[in-house]
């Protein structure tokens, strides 16, 4: 007995087709864009409120168009009362201190730090840095406050300290930062 043959069977690209062109397949692309859609307008309304809540202030005016329903107050900037200091922007001249690199760079913001009516933090760290200051006298300070710091804590980097000492040993002008450098050299090492 021989077999008739079948229907023909089809190709993986006619049952592609089928699959793509189906009611289902039309349904679930229309949501999938649907939800881009939605995802674009859920960033820029998150973007709106990060703006808002770092207080800029167009940010208002931004969240109003987004949704006119709801009304905000307008951002104002704070004044600071006089003699009284804004502690992001002492951290921000900090690490101005701790990221600089040139003699220059670390002088002008420890000038600009101490300037702006802020305190030293007791931090081997920026003492450190203080030994690049151009002023001598600031030098002479930082090493004072280097050895009261070390006298109840061990060197965080202490060959970086032996080799500005050394330098200073050598460069000063003054006969009297001379020779605390090389006091305070010879505890450390």
């Amino acid at each position: 007995m021989a077999r008739e043959p079948g229907p023909a069977k089809k190709s993986w690209r006619d049952a592609d087709r089928a699959r793509s062109s189906s009611y289902h397949a039309t349904e679930t692309l229309a949501r999938h864009e649907q939800k881009g859609h939605q995802t674009s307008a859920t960033k820029e309304y998150k973007a709106a409120l990060e703006a808002l809540f770092q207080k800029k202030p167009d940010a208002v005016e931004a969240m109003e168009k987004l949704a006119p329903a709801i009304r905000m107050p307008k951002v104002v900037e704070a004044s600071v009362p006089e003699g009284e200091v804004v502690p992001s922007r002492r951290q921000d001249q900090l690490r101005k201190i701790l990221a600089a690199s040139s003699t220059k760079a670390i002088s002008d913001s420890i000038e600009a730090f101490l300037n702006a009516g802020h305190t030293l933090p007791d931090d081997q760290e920026v003492f450190l840095q203080m030994l690049e200051h151009r002023n001598e006298e600031r030098v002479r300070d930082a090493i004072g406050q280097l050895e009261r710091l070390l006298m109840g804590q061990l060197p965080k980097r202490k060959p970086v300290l032996v080799q500005r000492l050394k330098r200073i040993e050598e460069h000063a002008e003054e006969a009297a930062t001379r020779d605390a450098a090389n006091q305070l050299r010879r505890k450390v090492s």
